[in-house]
Formats: structure tokens, sequence, C-alpha cells
């Protein structure tokens, strides 16, 4: 007996051993595809896929008496799955694929099915058989290589899933390389049917693309999805804790973010702003809310440039905004004068006038017992700018903080003839105040040490803010 039929019963059984696990495999991945339709491509990537692997295990499977119809219908099912494959691969990632190239892709199989039927009919020439079949299946690696690259590049979530399904391909291409050097020679054709490494090599790599490439392109799907999550939930996130007008925290987003600071073990005290836009009522009433919407985010971009990376920025509804400034007291006080100088005039820089007062807040101070202070420093501002416009005379208090109550009361006298500390109020008009370069000076001193939770030194008054810079 030849010494090739001999070979032919371990070769038979695993030809079987690996024919039926890749048709499973096909068959399950081509009914999850139809069945359970997920990105672009993925359909068309289980076609492909099966096409592929059954012209492999067909090519593995040829003998002499079906050597015609395995080199055409195998090399057939290679090409055209290897094309399907790059192509779902593509789609996959959004990338139109000229309509001239895929022109000659399908005009390219027919003509190398001619010239293989003519290359085995007439000449058998199988150096020239393998040559045509590896330099299309050549440009089509090019093709999904460069592809790959580039998504990898591109997607740095998909790198790893690219990275598998890359290694994949390529080591299913380097088992296949013994057999198709065998083959090429065309020496000994009959160890193409020989029990032998190159068709152990090719076996493997049938079996290898079957579920390693069903594998890995569904971990590629899967990664996608869970990157497609992470950005909804980011979205559904930002629309839960951000104000879309604006583009800074909402109410409850800056309690988030003030409940993070507090519990951060590096936090040290703040200083917590609120702001509000004088006469907003008017302004929609007046000039529609359009304009409105323009004044908000005016001052939200004011804010933004104002804070640092680390400080907070929100709208806690209608027109007012918070703020809170965590870094050195020099940082801060050069935050409130460029702050100040945005605002400066009576409708201010923005083109409208804005209020704002603000607090020392430490990390084991409530946001509640924080913003009511703001508040009242805040509300404080807007009736001096208020009694300012109307170039009335109003009253100027010195005020410090009760420590145990929280509430605001006027200071004690230092002296006996220091009106300032008068404990009742006494009349001013603007031409009794200094000039606007040392009004903005009180009104930091104002902002940085008249909400501070203690009671002030009474040999520094601290006096109302200069209207002409709030």
């Amino acid at each position: 007996m030849a010494p090739h039929l001999l070979n032919a019963a371990p070769l038979a059984f695993l030809a079987a051993s690996v024919g039926v696990t890749v048709l499973l495999t096909s068959l399950l991945t081509l009914a999850f595809a139809w069945l359970r339709p997920s990105y672009p491509g993925w359909r068309g990537w289980a076609a492909g896929q099966t096409l592929l692997v059954l012209g492999m295990l067909i090519g593995a499977l040829r003998t002499p008496e079906t050597e015609l119809l395995s080199i055409l219908l195998g090399n057939a099912c290679v090409m055209t799955g290897s094309a399907l494959v790059v192509h779902a691969f593509y789609r996959f990632a959004g990338v139109q694929v000229d309509r001239r190239v895929r022109l000659i892709h399908r005009t390219a199989v027919p003509l190398i099915l001619a010239a293989l039927y003519l290359l085995t009919v007439y000449e058998n020439n199988i150096t020239a058989r393998a040559l045509l079949v590896n330099g299309y299946l050549a440009v089509i690696s090019w093709a999904f290589l460069r592809l790959i690259v580039l998504e990898m590049r591109r997607q740095s979530t998909l790198r790893s899933a690219y990275a598998l399904n890359l290694g994949v391909i390529i080591v299913v291409h380097a088992l296949a390389v013994p057999r198709t050097l065998l083959l090429g020679s065309g020496t000994h054709p009959e160890m193409a049917f020989a029990f032998n490494l190159p068709n152990l090599l090719m076996y493997l790599s049938v079996l290898l693309l079957s579920v390693g490439g069903t594998l890995t392109f569904w971990l590629l799907h899967d990664d996608r999805r869970r990157a497609d999550m992470q950005h909804l939930q980011e979205e559904l996130s930002g629309l839960a804790f951000s104000d879309p007008l604006t583009s800074t925290l909402n109410r409850r987003g800056f309690q988030q973010a003030f409940m993070e600071w507090t519990e951060s073990a590096r936090s040290r005290a703040g200083t917590l702003l609120v702001l509000d836009i004088d006469d907003f009522k008017t302004i929609n009433d007046q000039q529609v809310h359009a304009a409105g919407d323009t004044h908000l985010r005016a001052l939200s971009t004011l804010l933004h440039q104002v804070a640092d990376d680390a400080d907070l920025v929100g709208r806690s509804g209608g027109d007012e905004f918070v703020m809170l400034l965590t870094g050195e007291a020099g940082t801060v006080e050069h935050q409130l004068q460029r702050l100040s100088e945005g605002l400066r005039g009576p409708t201010g820089a923005l083109g409208f006038g804005v209020s704002f007062g603000c607090t020392q807040v430490e990390p084991t101070d409530t946001l509640e017992r924080a913003l009511n202070r703001a508040d009242q420093a805040m509300y404080q501002a807007k009736a001096a700018r208020r009694a300012w416009a109307q170039n009335i005379p109003f009253a100027l208090y010195p005020l410090e903080m009760d420590v145990m109550t929280g509430e605001w009361k006027p200071a004690a006298p230092s002296s006996p003839n220091q009106p300032g500390n008068a404990p009742g109020p006494f009349l001013s008009s603007p031409g009794q105040l200094s000039s606007p370069a040392v009004g903005r000076f009180r009104m930091v001193r104002y902002s940085l040490c008249c909400t501070r939770k203690r009671a002030f030194d009474a040999r520094r008054p601290c006096m109302p803010p200069h209207p002409w810079v709030w």
C-alpha cells in the first residue's frame, strides 16, 4: 500500500474533527448575526468569515479526484470571504470604501477563477495558481492591515480589541505559509494529502480563524458597546449635573462637587461666592428671553475665565450663580480682583449689573450655611448698587457675624469719634466715598473679611462695596 494512503486515516479524522467544529461555529455565528444584529458589518463579517474558513477547509481536504473542484470552489470561497471580512471591518469603523475599489475586487475574482481553471486543466501549473491567489490575498491583507493600524491610532478604547483581531489574522497567515510553500514549489504534490506538519498547521489555522476570529470580532463589538455605554453615561451625567445653557454645574452638580471637595484630604478653606444679575426680570421683559440667555452665558464665561482648574462654577437657578475658589489666599484675592474688574461700572463691563457676595468656607462647613452667609452679603451688595444707581443716601452698617448663630449685626464701635463704627447707621452719599481704586480695594477687603465666621477687628470696619466696582 502506498505510504500516503497509510497516512490518510489520521488525516481524515483530523479533517473531520476540524470540519465539524468549523461548521458548528460558522452556523452559530451566522445565527447570532442575523437574530441579534449589532453594529454595521456584523452580518457581513459572519458571512465572510464562514466563506473564508470553508474555503480553507475545502482546500485542505483536496484529493486527486476533486482537485479541480477544490481549487475553484475553495479559492472562490477564500477570496470572496476575505473581501467580505475586510469590507465588514470598514463598515464597522464607519469608513467608506471607494466604489471603484469594490468594482475592481468584484471583477478580479471571476478573472482569477478563470485563470485558475486554465492553469489546472491545460497546464496544471501549481506555482502560477499560488501566485495568483496569494497576490489577491496580499492586496486584501494590506487593506485590512492599513485599516486596523489607523483605527488603533484613532480609537484608543478599541485598541486592544483591534490588536487581538490583527494578531489572529497574522497567526493564521503564518500557519498557512508552510503548506503554501509546499504546494507552490510543485516538487512533491503527493505531500499535500499526507499527514505531515504543513497540513497540521493548515488545519490549525482554519480552526484558529473560525473560533479565534469569531471571539476577537465579538470582543471588538463588546468593547465598542462598552465605550458607547460609557459615553452615554457621561452624557446623561452631564445632563443631570450640568446646566446646558451656561456649561456650568447645576444645583445638584454643585452640591455633589462641593461634597467631594469637603471630603478631600487636601482641602483647605475656600471662598464661596454667590452672584446675581441685577434686574434680570426687567431684562427678560424688555429684551425678550434670548437676551437674558445671552447675559447668562456672558457671566458664566467670565466666571470660567476667573476660575482655576480646581475651582467650582455653578448656576443654582434663574440668574443666580455660585462659585467656589479653592486656591491660596493670594490667588483668591487676585481672582476676586479680576472678577471685580470684569464687573466694573454701573452696568458692568459685560453691559449689565451683577451683584455678588462671598464668604470663607471650611471643609467642615455645610453648603447650606455657607450659601446663606454669601446670600446675605450678595443682597447687601445689591441694595448698595440700587441705592447708588438712584443717587440717594443710604445707611452704611459696619457688620460682624455672631459665630454662634451665624447672624449679622452692627459692629461695636471702636471709638466714639469714628462714625463708621457707630452702633447705628450713618448717612453717606456717593460724593463722600473715595476714588474707584480705593473702592476696589474696599470691595476686595469686604469680600475677604466681612463674611468670615468670627467677630471682626473693630479697627478695620468692613464697608459695603463701591457700586462702581460691583
